[in-house]
């Protein structure tokens, strides 16, 4: 008997010691038990937009420019952020010390944040967005939002895309003098990419603001067209327009903004 026990438990080692994998993650040989699947994490990816102007001569001045954009794809989230920044020094002649004074003629930075929550069939999702922009020389010092509501990407191929989206929220604005209003929003966003031909694409988004209090609404346009250049470098042409229904005083209400940058994609 004592044998036949010894025997059944030599046959049994083989089998303890080397674990078979499966699809469940366990590992093989001396690896880990768990392992966590690579998509875990999702995919990041993005591009940094760097732009610089030089003048000199009768006029002397320089902008730098930069926009970086990131997207990060999750099984149950999509995660968007973007930062912008912009500034401009000028050589201005003054009159008192017969000297040129360099000045600040620009200053706009801003940033955004999204995520949407995916629903698990179709192409629908819930959204929550804030954002901020200061600009020295707008229309409005500062605008702020939050907004919350619901999104559909109508249309996916590949990499091209159209997203729809709208829902309520609120928002912060003060004025160059000061004054601040903050009321109630509704949000709305359209969201397109597409690409023309090999390595160029053209993108369009459009967002709006609306006032349910009576104050003053915000539209913002972007288009851009990429173009590659070699490996991940790429050049972009983009305008930029934002429009203010209800500026302070005698301030227009449509500021817009032409560039080329270099892009570096990641």
């Amino acid at each position: 008997m004592r044998v036949l026990l010894l025997a059944l438990v030599i046959m049994a080692l083989p089998a303890l010691a080397a674990p078979d994998s499966d699809a469940d993650g366990v590992a093989d040989g001396n690896s880990p038990t768990f392992q966590l699947p690579l998509d875990f994490l999702g995919t990041i990816g993005g591009d940094i937009e760097l732009g610089l102007l030089f003048n000199s001569g009768n006029t002397d001045a320089y902008a730098v420019r930069i926009n970086s954009e990131l997207v990060h794809e999750l099984e149950y989230f999509r995660n968007r952020y973007q930062l912008y920044g912009r500034v401009q020094r000028s050589k201005i002649f003054n009159a008192q010390t017969q000297e040129h004074d360099s000045v600040t003629t620009a200053k706009r930075y801003g940033m955004t944040g999204q995520s949407n929550y995916k629903f698990l069939i179709g192409r629908q999702s819930l959204f929550g967005r804030g954002a901020y922009l200061y600009d020295m020389f707008g229309a409005f010092r500062v605008q702020s939002s939050l907004a919350a509501g619901y999104a559909n990407r109508v249309y996916e191929m590949q990499t091209n895309y159209i997203d729809l989206e709208t829902g309520p929220g609120f928002a912060h604005q003060r004025s160059n003098s000061g004054l601040a209003n903050t009321g109630l929003i509704w949000f709305l966003a359209f969201n397109l990419e597409q690409k023309v031909y090999e390595g160029s694409t053209f993108r369009q988004t459009f967002e709006g603001s609306v006032s349910l209090d009576g104050a003053n609404s915000t539209f913002v346009s972007r288009s851009s067209i990429t173009a590659q250049l070699f490996d991940k470098l790429s050049m972009r042409f983009s305008f930029v327009a934002r429009h203010n229904s209800r500026p302070e005083g005698k301030l227009k209400t449509m500021d817009t903004e032409t560039a080329a940058s270099v892009v570096y994609t990641f």
